[in-house]
């Protein structure tokens, strides 16, 4: 069995060879549901520096991380409209990273931030106008 922290140590021990940022931008649990701090703001990995993240910020491709629905159904149960073209979204952000897109280090965000904070279970990446799942 291949418990998170073994995944994240495996993921952390690449990280020199394959850097990466991202920057949160969205927050949509807490737009729907305001019950948590926000999480616009909050950058990864813990290994990335300051400069990395900036260049998330400046020259980011942009992604959004999504679950199974759980949180447009809540939403719908409180009454809230939802807008049938962000089903399943949950944040959305920038990431830099040093490998040419389509990498492994695009999965980081999801990885990082969306699987053990929100239970997220796959990214997107804006690609000419359309969301593509990875």
């Amino acid at each position: 069995m291949v418990s998170m922290a073994m995944v994240q140590a495996e993921w952390a021990a690449r990280f020199r060879e394959h850097p990466y940022a991202w920057v949160i931008t969205r927050d949509r649990d807490h737009e729907l549901h305001g019950t948590s701090e926000s999480s616009v703001g909050i950058s990864g990995p813990s290994q990335a520096t300051e400069e990395m993240v900036k260049r998330a910020r400046t020259q980011g491709r942009r992604f959004r991380l999504l679950d199974e629905g759980d949180i447009d159904e809540s939403a719908i149960l409180d009454g809230k409209p939802v807008d049938p073209a962000e089903r399943g979204v949950v944040y959305e952000g920038q990431i830099w990273t040093q490998d040419e897109p389509g990498s492994d280090s695009d999965f980081g965000p999801l990885r990082d931030y969306g699987e053990p904070n929100y239970g997220c279970v796959s990214i997107q990446y804006l690609e000419r106008g359309r969301w593509v799942s990875l």
